[in-house]
């Protein structure tokens, strides 16, 4: 007989512990080494791995099963003030009235973040039993604001975690995920090189070098990536909570999210009961949320969380004909549209459609300087407002003439304010009354042609909608 109030606290003690875990070595490149927290932490970290699901607990309190996709966005947007990567390119779609889907692909750099497949839990939680309703609603959450392996990573963990607090053990349950993924999905193909790998030489660091060999992103968050560390610390992990998430978390990169994965899907196998004190003992049943989270009634503990989840699920356990994915997962559609934004290189006029301009795909000249030419305009209310500009090439930047930033080396591109690589972010002087300012960036020879990423946002990450046009001659 399957405890399952036990299993379900032990799956968000889990998630609470694997992401106070992790959070000092998120982002990190080296492997930390850690055999315990370091530092040990006097409450749990604020992370959005588990206070964004809070969100859609309030929400499934109001809608029960009137819940749509529709409304899950209008919670999302209303609710979450968190502009980091995917989060903030969905925030400012939705904003500008793009449709729930369509927003989590125009403009998104980060399609396949880790930001989806870390909201996984309430939906296995509320639906233990219904393993496709899980991932149907974990599908339609992560499409928010991702497409592609960022949706299919959330579907696989909730289905992996409703399928374990359904009774299937760790093994099938892994297969079951595995099910619902599709044969275009490079997640699929990883998992199946791991398990091959695992087969062949029972090593976990040979687990490691194949997904750094083959998998390996400049972005710490990528789902794939950081998806592989999990399922290999799980397939190493035999069921041992330590062990589990502590090969997780030593993974680096996006550490907090491996590791509260990890965490919540052997916390919900075992259950409270059997993780060890010493790990549940430093976060003391807390919920730490973050301030960016809008909504109000939430809990502030782990037993309170736990007992209004058990709630709905009974309620759901109940309500005949819920929608689920049949199969694998198939994603809907969208026809993309353009923004737009005009630009001239080497005095030739182009459009883009988004922040990218994609020079790889232009008639230029190789081997020669190219010369970007636009006029950028703010709105008028805006008070601060910072350029973004980012290219694997070298280039130097001139705005109204004036020199403002130079990159001198060939680093890969990642178009976030918060943790721009291979770019620049410039304050824009706004000081001067100017809400209109001409841009030039030359782009040194570099081959092949490297696109160019132009966006222009404020001090807390979000959007500022720009007007982009060609400087009259």
């Amino acid at each position: 007989m399957i405890d399952l109030h036990d299993r379900i606290q032990g799956c968000f003690i889990g998630k609470n512990v694997g992401g106070t875990l992790g959070m000092p070595f998120e982002g990190s490149v080296l492997r930390p080494g850690i055999n315990f927290y370091s530092p040990v932490p006097e409450h749990p970290a604020a992370n959005d791995d588990l206070d964004l699901q809070l969100v859609w607990l309030r929400l499934l309190e109001q809608e029960r099963e009137s819940i749509t996709f529709e409304k899950m966005a209008q919670a999302f947007f209303k609710d979450i003030d968190c502009h980091w990567d995917e989060y903030g390119v969905a925030l400012r779609n939705l904003a500008d009235g793009v449709a729930p889907g369509l927003s989590g692909i125009h403009n998104n750099y980060f399609t396949c973040g880790l930001g989806g497949a870390i909201r996984s839990e309430i939906w296995a939680a509320v639906f233990a039993g219904k393993i496709r309703t899980a991932a149907y609603y974990a599908m339609l959450d992560s499409s928010i604001d991702h497409t592609g392996d960022g949706v299919y990573g959330e579907v696989f963990n909730a289905a992996v975690e409703s399928a374990i607090l359904s009774g299937a053990d760790l093994s099938d349950a892994l297969k079951i995920g595995k099910a619902m993924l599709p044969a275009d999905s490079q997640l699929k193909k990883l998992y199946e090189d791991l398990d091959a790998q695992w087969a062949e030489t029972g090593d976990f660091e040979a687990l490691y070098d194949l997904i750094m060999q083959k998998y390996k992103s400049h972005n710490f968050t990528d789902v794939v990536m950081n998806g592989g560390f999990t399922y290999s610390a799980l397939l190493a992990g035999n069921g041992d909570f330590e062990k589990t998430i502590l090969l997780a978390v030593n993974c680096a990169q996006d550490a907090d999210c491996t590791a509260a994965t990890a965490g919540a899907i052997i916390g919900s196998l075992i259950g409270a009961k059997a993780i060890p004190a010493r790990w549940k003992n430093a976060v003391n049943d807390r919920i730490t949320v973050g301030s960016y989270i809008k909504s109000d009634g939430l809990p502030q503990r782990v037993t309170e969380l736990v007992d209004r989840v058990l709630i709905l699920q009974k309620h759901f356990s109940n309500v005949p004909d819920l929608p689920e994915i049949n199969g694998v997962c198939q994603l809907q559609k969208y026809e993309d549209f353009s923004e737009n934004r005009q630009f001239a290189v080497n005095n030739k006029s182009f459009t883009a459609a988004d922040m990218r301009l994609p020079l790889s795909q232009l008639d230029l000249p190789e081997g020669k300087e190219l010369q970007i030419t636009m006029r950028i305009t703010l709105p008028e209310n805006v008070q601060a407002a910072n350029l973004l500009v980012a290219s694997r090439g070298l280039f130097v930047v001139k705005i109204n003439g004036e020199m403002a930033a130079l990159k001198g080396d060939q680093s890969l591109p990642l178009p976030a304010p918060h943790r721009v690589l291979g770019g620049r972010i410039i304050p824009l002087p706004l000081y001067t009354g100017k809400r209109e300012f001409d841009l030039d960036i030359t782009v040194y020879p570099t081959v092949p042609i490297p696109d160019v990423y132009v966006n222009v946002y404020d001090w807390n990450n979000r959007h500022i909608k720009t007007g982009y046009k060609l400087i009259e001659q």
